[in-house]
């Protein structure tokens, strides 16, 4: 039997419970949080992740400090039949908010003691408060900003803008320095099927060299490896997350701030992608099978390229051509924010 959750008990607490918070759908869910605590600073703020673990108890824990005031993680609340009859969390709340659409996690969720309850399952049957229509929406942010929205009893306005630690802005401003016109590639993702070939990020970095700018990747630990081989091509390029000798310099946030400082970025859908958008840059996204909907962050203008518009999802199909096109296109219209 899973143990139960100890919480501090609070009159004006708000429970939300998520299935874990990967980078990118956190940086999607971050402003709703922001502007929740803004519109209620009188509650507590409980964050419960039930199979994985959420990046706001790592590497992302400076931007939600003060903001939520109790993380719990991997805890595998509501993910059991059972608790719809036995729950394992019996500590009041004024508010919980079940994030997803699972009926079985909707009702064990229920049982927790509540005042207001809010849950999206099945057309926000069991929930207490009901968004107007339309509203709830296809995007993860969207929906977030919906369920926050009616836990705090009004509607919330979300600043899409990250305040990152000045630490990390003066780093960045020393790794790429005003002048050049910086264009971000990031040619890592998740799984192969959303990976854009990395011949064709390369026949990229070619384009911006031949004409003026300054390409600069952005490697995962997946991708560390070929800094090598991309060195010995481009003569231009840029890794600044890496030291000369391939050590990282930061995390996520020094990433957002290098890529405030970009021109325009190149991504597949993945968590790389996702820290470009947050620096508030315009950026190319580059899908395949996935919806690009789905995934739409705030922070920026954001440039879908569909595989699907050329022919089938797989990522092959989208030509390089195209996405230089689309680079041509931003920077004849954009200002460069390292400038």
């Amino acid at each position: 039997m899973a143990p139960r959750l100890r919480i501090d008990a609070h009159p004006d607490a708000t429970l939300v419970h998520v299935s874990g918070d990967r980078i990118g759908d956190a940086l999607l869910k971050l402003p709703a949080i922001l502007a929740f605590r803004q519109a209620r600073p009188d509650t507590r703020l409980v964050w419960i992740t039930a199979r994985r673990g959420s990046v706001f108890a790592g590497p992302l824990a400076p931007l939600v400090a003060g903001v939520i005031d109790e993380l719990h993680t991997v805890t595998g609340l509501g993910t059991r039949w059972r608790e719809t009859l036995f729950p394992r969390l019996r500590t009041p709340f004024d508010c919980v908010v079940a994030t997803e659409q699972k009926l079985r996690n909707t009702l064990a969720l229920k049982r927790v003691p509540h005042r207001t309850f809010i849950s999206p399952a099945a057309n926000f049957l069991l929930s207490d408060r009901k968004p107007r229509p339309g509203a709830y929406g296809a995007s993860v942010y969207s929906q977030i900003t919906t369920l926050l929205s009616l836990a705090a009893g009004t509607p919330l306005e979300p600043v899409p803008r990250i305040a990152l630690p000045s630490a990390d802005v003066a780093l960045a401003a020393t790794l790429l320095p005003a002048g050049p016109r910086y264009v971000g590639l990031v040619p890592g993702a998740g799984g192969a099927s959303k990976r854009w070939p990395l011949e064709r990020f390369i026949g990229v970095a070619q384009y911006c060299e031949a004409h003026g700018h300054r390409p600069v990747f952005f490697l995962g630990p997946d991708e560390r490896d070929q800094i090598a081989e991309l060195r010995a091509t481009l003569h231009a390029a840029l890794f600044p997350e890496y030291s000369a000798h391939g050590a990282p310099l930061g995390g996520p946030l020094l990433t957002i701030a290098l890529a405030a400082r970009l021109a325009v970025g190149v991504a597949n859908d993945s968590g790389g992608g996702h820290l470009l958008a947050a620096g508030g840059r315009p950026l190319i996204s580059l899908f395949g099978h996935t919806d690009p909907e789905k995934f739409r962050p705030p922070y920026g203008e954001r440039i879908a390229v569909r595989a699907l518009d050329f022919g089938g999802p797989e990522m092959t199909r989208i030509p390089v051509d195209v996405v230089t096109a689309a680079i041509a296109r931003q920077l004849a219209t954009v200002a460069d924010a390292a400038r």
